[in-house]
């Protein structure tokens, strides 16, 4: 049997995931592709547009054969944990054995040059890298470009320029990460004296159509970011300005870019019900107003200058994207501040980060659906998997009660929900009520 492994979020799942799926396929001769898929929250900081249940199902529904849930705490996290995380899922299932991934460059040799410079293996010598990023980012100079001038100072042989363009990618950044995920994953498990999960190799695959930041509609494979713009754009609450013109006209747009099941998928779960970041603006305004005394160091990424800066500006807060947009600098990037916030409003923690190994990010295998002919697969899984297959909330509960990650993931579940019940008005079922997405 021969598994691929694809770290996803699908929000939504459109033309480009499809052709992904089945490039991976062709590519890998895979008899089943395993997705590990974010919940309900995202690496951006922001709430997917749908729930996990709904792009399950679209993943499904478009040729994966199984779809695991990353627990909330590495969905939400900096590329560098979400990668983690992501790799010790599909490593702690024992049957994966290629990861998939998309990224803009396939020039393998620049490629590996950066993964040995972020994994501190150089001929600059151990932990050159941080030393430069560290001067650069006290200089004042923005992450991104701290890290893109830190790289080419440890590779002076590489024109800056090719350097520069490469990181501005979040596909080859994500790459990266996914390939130091993955030297990490099978190190430990080479040396593990008893071997938990499966050694990985990655599989890159050069992504086609618009790139990850374009707004642009035509062609076959528009961006994902170009997707929700024109959904929230013609979706929106306020509709009275729109024609109905103008929203047949995005009807459209959106419908040419998604799989025909997908875009049926969305449409029944209604186009209106879509959340955006704002729609969590009153639960974030009101965790903040809790803490404003004690600070919010003690929250994931949270710097003591950036608590401050919360508590300074708390009484210009007017939705969570005006706030995120107000705490921006040269220094933190917008994504960023969104990732803090989330962690603020999602209880996420400092020390939910603390892990000594790959092996401790994931407890657990939660199934969110699966095809109904992919049944060799879950029993090859039962047989392999180094952590408990979870297909049922109710029966994990008591074995998870005191599972940081799982009580997560219940919170996280149970918010947005609770959000997405009073944009639709109407009661929709809970964790433990909601069953597995078969198809």
């Amino acid at each position: 049997m021969k598994v691929a492994g694809i770290i996803a979020e699908y929000n939504p799942f459109h033309n480009g995931h499809k052709y992904q799926l089945e490039q991976v396929r062709k590519r890998t001769d895979a008899d089943y592709i395993i997705i590990a898929m974010s919940g309900d929250f995202l690496q951006r900081g922001v709430p997917a547009l749908s729930d996990k249940h709904t792009r399950a199902r679209m993943a499904l529904s478009a040729g994966a054969d199984l779809v695991l849930e990353l627990p909330t705490v590495w969905a939400t996290s900096s590329a560098e944990y979400f990668a983690a995380g992501g790799v010790a899922l599909l490593g702690k299932t024992g049957v994966v054995d290629h990861l998939c991934y998309g990224c803009e460059t396939m020039d393998t040799n620049l490629f590996h040059a950066i993964v040995s410079v972020l994994s501190a293996n150089t001929s600059a010598g151990p932990g050159k890298f941080q030393e430069y990023l560290s001067a650069l980012l006290k200089s004042g100079a923005s992450f991104p470009t701290a890290r893109s001038k830190a790289v080419a100072a440890c590779l002076p042989d590489i024109p800056s320029g090719t350097i520069s363009a490469f990181l501005s990618s979040p596909n080859n950044i994500l790459g990266l990460e996914y390939e130091k995920s993955l030297c990490r994953w099978n190190h430990e498990q080479a040396v593990s004296v008893s071997f938990s999960g499966k050694q990985m190799s990655g599989f890159p695959l050069q992504r086609v159509g618009e790139g990850y930041h374009s707004n642009r509609m035509d062609g076959s494979f528009a961006s994902a970011t170009a997707i929700r713009n024109t959904l929230f754009s013609a979706y929106s609450v306020d509709v009275s300005s729109k024609t109905a013109n103008d929203v047949s006209s995005a009807f459209a747009q959106i419908q040419s870019q998604l799989p025909a099941e997908s875009f049926s998928i969305l449409e029944a779960s209604g186009f209106a019900s879509l959340l955006d970041t704002d729609d969590f603006s009153d639960a974030l305004y009101t965790k903040l107003l809790l803490y404003q005394h004690c600070g919010y160091e003690k929250f994931a990424d949270c710097s003591r200058e950036l608590s401050c800066k919360i508590k300074k500006h708390l009484h210009q807060f007017m939705s969570f994207s005006q706030f995120a947009s107000l705490l921006k600098s040269k220094e933190i990037t917008y994504t960023r501040i969104c990732r803090v916030l989330l962690h603020i409003l999602l209880n996420i923690m400092q020390e939910d980060y603390t892990v000594s190994s790959m092996n401790e990010c994931i407890t657990y295998l939660r199934v969110l659906g699966f095809r109904r002919d992919s049944a060799p697969l879950l029993s090859a899984i039962k047989k392999e998997a180094s952590a408990p297959l979870i297909t049922k909330v109710a029966d994990a509960s008591h074995v998870l009660s005191n599972d940081r990650f799982w009580q997560h993931d219940l919170f996280s579940a149970d918010l947005y929900r609770g959000i997405s019940s009073i944009h639709q008005g109407l009661t929709l079922p809970n964790e433990y009520q909601h069953p597995l997405v078969i198809v």
